[in-house]
């Protein structure tokens, strides 16, 4: 499998997702490339990697995580499907657009667990009436859990949300 012009990907940004650095194997069987992240401050990275499948005429073409080495995204291709950089070009935005679609679908469903009604966190730990009071002598202390963890549950809702606006 020959990618003709794999060097010239370097730079093609979509949706704030750089790729940088395409390099391949000796062979030609191999291709590879980092993606870096424009939209966050530490440029958080995956890896793009095109390799020939047993199956003659087919190449995987799957992104990584850097970091975890997570699966976050995978395509089997034909030769084809890749042969332009225009084609290529195509495959990697739906790659991308599935895995921002996987994260916002995360996303929806930790918010949704955490105020869903009545069956979310937050209105459970109000519920729960979990406060307390602490005597010992002429000390007391009083605690209250509940506040506590409707602030954090709060705040996290807060990184949450902004979360949201990035994507």
């Amino acid at each position: 499998m020959k990618i003709k012009g794999w060097e010239k990907i370097s730079g093609f940004t979509y949706k704030g997702y750089c790729i940088v650095n395409p390099i391949h194997d000796a062979n030609e069987e191999g291709y590879f490339a980092t993606v870096l992240n424009l939209n966050q401050v530490y440029r958080p990275k995956w890896d793009i990697t095109l390799s020939a499948y047993a199956v003659k005429g087919v190449v995987t073409f799957s992104i990584l995580d850097n970091v975890t080495q997570h699966l976050l995204a995978k395509s089997h291709l034909t030769k084809t499907n890749i042969d332009t950089l225009q084609k290529f070009r195509e495959q990697y935005e739906m790659l991308v657009d599935d895995i921002l679609e996987e994260a916002q679908s995360y996303v929806k469903k930790a918010t949704t667990n955490i105020n869903g009604g009545t069956t979310g966190i937050i209105n459970q730990v109000q519920n729960a009436g979990t406060n307390f009071t602490y005597k010992s002598g002429s000390i007391s202390i009083t605690n209250n859990i509940q506040a506590a963890a409707i602030q954090a549950l709060q705040t996290l809702q807060q990184q949450i949300d902004d979360y949201n606006k990035k994507l």
